[in-house]
């Protein structure tokens, strides 16, 4: 087979992205031994930056078009992808890549004209339904639909991380070579960091009282105010800790000084996500449905929540039902203050609760993602 020269493109900071760390480790682990590079965008201010992690080499490029606030949105953002594609450009064409692994639409353009330069074989990672996603404008919309369809037939092989998305790319833009990678998380030594009354100790929180768990972005369209409504109820005596950062975070903290049972904490790194949820009783992963993307999800926390032995109470979204029911993994409500606070009730009634079964998780978990990602890397070399 081939030595697979991997490229990675993203417009995040690869650096600080978990799911794009995963795969490249992955591959670069592999028994070929491949060189996997991997170049993003530095998010935080200074000079361009290079990176190594675990053997894999990482660019982070600057894009100074971000700070012109003078220009109209659209304008800006186009002068971005502009400034992208060029710094991205001239150090992708000395990597000489015979693997393109784009992680998201803006660097697909990119892709493309990589793969026409040197022949490679291209790899779209959609993390999102990427054109109808939580915070993209109806125009962003329709151009990120578009440059899919312009772009699609170059695509050799598609990566998403739900059904339902696969799904939908088939039927609204074409079929392709698809695999789904669900963003679960790795589990290493670092699991016993934090003792089953980390929470508990921190917050003062009494034993009899259950502990419930939102891990993510402290963000808009995730169901965080429709928490608050329940866990503000006199009735409710279980305690709700937010993790994580994001816009809602000092709305949050105010809150805690309120409200005697809500707690704010503060972003852990991904590797001691687990750890810290084991303190928990109950994971919340409440979605709400701002989109089709939100709507067919399957998020990181989903995954987080059952690997720490959290049962979960979760939306009842299509891939997330089913997920839940056919792994055994908690309980699933509709998106309302009423049913969360009903759910929250059930759940305060049960007493103890029982843990997940991790070891019955093998399917979900990053181990078997991996194998998926290493496979469809297999195919790719016998092509190549």
């Amino acid at each position: 087979m081939t030595k697979l020269n991997v490229l990675h493109l993203s417009h995040t900071d690869i650096g600080s992205d978990s799911r794009i760390l995963k795969e490249m480790c992955a591959i670069a682990g592999m028994d070929s031994e491949p060189s996997v590079f991997g170049i993003g965008v530095k998010l935080e201010e200074g000079s361009s930056r290079t990176d190594s992690v675990e053997g894999i080499e990482i660019h982070s490029i600057t894009l100074s078009t971000r700070n012109w606030r003078w220009l109209p949105v659209m304008v800006r953002h186009f002068c971005s992808l502009v400034e992208l594609t060029f710094k991205m450009l001239r150090k992708a064409v000395a990597i000489k890549p015979n693997v393109i692994h784009c992680n998201d639409t803006l660097v697909l353009p990119l892709g493309v004209l990589l793969k026409l330069y040197t022949g490679a074989t291209l790899i779209y990672d959609a993390h999102e339904l990427e054109s109808d996603r939580n915070g993209l404008t109806v125009t962003l919309g329709k151009l990120t639909l578009f440059v899919e369809r312009m772009l699609w037939r170059f695509v050799d092989s598609l990566i998403v991380v739900s059904p339902s998305i696969a799904t939908w790319y088939s039927n609204n833009i074409g079929s392709k070579d698809t695999v789904i990678i669900l963003n679960s998380p790795v589990l290493g030594s670092k699991d016993a960091k934090f003792n089953k009354d980390y929470l508990r100790n921190k917050y003062q929180i009494p034993s009899k009282a259950k502990v419930f768990l939102y891990i993510g972005i402290l963000g808009e369209g995730r169901g965080i105010d429709l928490i608050l409504e329940a866990f503000r109820r006199d009735d409710v005596s279980s305690h709700v800790v937010f993790l994580g950062y994001g816009p809602l975070k000092n709305y949050l903290s105010e809150e805690s000084r309120i409200g005697t049972n809500i707690h704010v904490h503060d972003a852990v790194p991904h590797e001691d996500v687990v750890s810290v949820a084991k303190s928990a009783d109950v994971g919340l992963c409440l979605i709400q449905n701002v989109s089709l993307s939100d709507y067919y999800c399957l998020p990181n926390k989903l995954f987080e929540y059952c690997f720490a032995g959290l049962p979960v109470l979760a939306s009842s979204f299509p891939d997330i039902l089913e997920v839940v029911e056919k792994y055994d993994l908690g309980s699933c409500c509709e998106l309302n203050s009423a049913s969360i606070y009903k759910a929250i009730k059930l759940l305060e009634d049960v007493g103890d609760l029982s843990a997940i079964d991790v070891d019955e998780l093998y399917d979900l978990s990053w181990d078997a993602q991996a194998d998926k990602l290493i496979k469809l890397y297999a195919r790719l070399m016998i092509k190549g």
